[in-house]
């Protein structure tokens, strides 16, 4: 039938067929109305993908900030990996060069550490794009440090920044049941691996304000590490100072009351921080609490103290073993799902060995399993911070990956 006007027809007028709007034809601010309501970096993609106008009301559009995502296996072991958010989880293709690596540490805009299980060859691969870090053969051979090395026996990779940018970053590694640190510059095509050995368990390391800091176990003392380089491209611990710390009494881990803590060290609103989990009060089950380094006065016995921090300036705290990081979150992001002062953790369980939260966020099935992905919001004790955990039931060690901004 044609769809052209025609002379005559019973109206004495002109008769047409009136054509269906278009989707690319939605005004702007509808469209930004719907945007707003996407936080899944996924949809968003999706969302551009559409057409031309879409595509441009994205790039007008802010987008919420990219909060980290569990991947809820560390080691590939299929070219297929489940990936969850707070309000999303899918399949997603891996890289080729991910298979059979076990993933030991991450980085902003998708970058992961992974180690091949069978010979612990080290590779940086990009788990969103599938570019990968040229290594050389030495810079590979994180098992160069220790002859017997195993990948169970690397405990975590940090980088100091983006190990794709032209200046390349520091590799800092904790291997051999937390007693060595081991460095490597990205970047320097002639660096390579230096074992550097510590007397004390390590608990975890971190890169605060562009320098190395390690918490010791079971002493809970922090240490900053002064990093030199011998040569052009080589790198060593040149030395270590403990920090003089005042902590409060509740910090006390030597009177065996708080057994089976877990602590991490990051950067917080440009301080020093470290968040604590265990069993603060009796009779409760464990949650977090957040800790500030800040300096004292210069005449004091101790130079600095840990405070306990009742607010995180707007910040989400995402809690994990290859990484932990302070995300902001704007005032207008939070009803994505991604809330202010809260910590997100995951942690190692098995459904037979623990009672899990309720509030189911997912449910996926995968090669080692079945998984869930569940969310609590631990009780608040009146100190001005909620603690809501993301967990993850079954035996896979999900780790957090930070995405590429949209």
């Amino acid at each position: 039938m044609s769809t052209h006007p025609v002379a005559g027809g019973g109206n004495g007028g002109i008769n047409c067929k009136r054509s269906a709007p278009l989707w690319q034809d939605l005004p702007d601010d509808l469209l930004g109305k719907v945007l707003s309501r996407i936080v899944s970096p996924r949809d968003r993609v999706r969302f551009a993908a559409v057409c031309r106008p879409w595509r441009a009301a994205a790039s007008r559009k802010p987008a919420p900030p990219v909060a980290p995502l569990l991947l809820l296996s560390s080691c590939g072991h299929s070219k297929t990996e489940h990936m969850c958010s707070p309000d999303d989880s899918w399949v997603f293709h891996s890289p080729s060069t991910a298979a059979n690596k076990r993933l030991v540490g991450s980085h902003d805009g998708g970058w992961v550490a992974l180690l091949d299980t069978d010979n612990c060859v080290l590779a940086i691969v990009n788990l969103f794009s599938g570019d990968e870090v040229a290594l050389s053969a030495e810079q590979s051979n994180i098992a160069s440090v220790w002859p017997h090395l195993q990948t169970e026996g690397v405990s975590k990779v940090i980088f100091s920044g983006d190990p794709a940018s032209p200046d390349g970053c520091i590799l800092a590694a904790i291997v051999d049941g937390w007693l060595w640190i081991t460095l490597c510059r990205v970047g320097c095509h002639d660096g390579m691996w230096t074992a550097n050995s510590w007397d004390q368990g390590l608990i975890d390391i971190a890169f605060c304000k562009g320098d190395l800091y390690g918490l010791t176990r079971p002493s809970q003392e922090l240490y900053k590490f002064e990093i030199g380089m011998e040569g052009d491209c080589t790198l060593l611990v040149t030395a270590s100072q403990r920090l003089s710390i005042q902590r409060p009494n509740e910090l006390t881990w030597n009177d065996g009351t708080k057994g089976g803590y877990t602590s991490y060290i990051f950067e917080l609103q440009g301080k020093t921080s470290m968040a604590v989990r265990t069993r603060w009060l009796p009779n409760l089950g464990p949650f977090f609490k957040v800790f500030e380094l800040v300096d004292i006065d210069a005449d004091e016995v101790y130079k600095h103290k840990w405070v306990e921090a009742t607010s995180f300036g707007g910040h989400a705290l995402f809690i994990g073993p290859t990484r932990s990081k302070a995300v902001h979150v704007p005032v207008s992001a939070e009803h994505h799902g991604l809330e202010r002062n809260h910590v997100y953790y995951t942690k190692y369980t098995c459904s037979w060995l623990s009672n899990l939260p309720e509030d189911v966020l997912c449910s996926v099935a995968s090669d080692d399993g079945h998984i869930k992905m569940y969310s609590k919001e631990d009780q608040n004790f009146g100190d001005g911070v909620e603690r809501t955990g993301y967990y993850v039931e079954g035996c896979n060690y999900a780790t957090w990956v930070h995405p590429p901004d949209l």
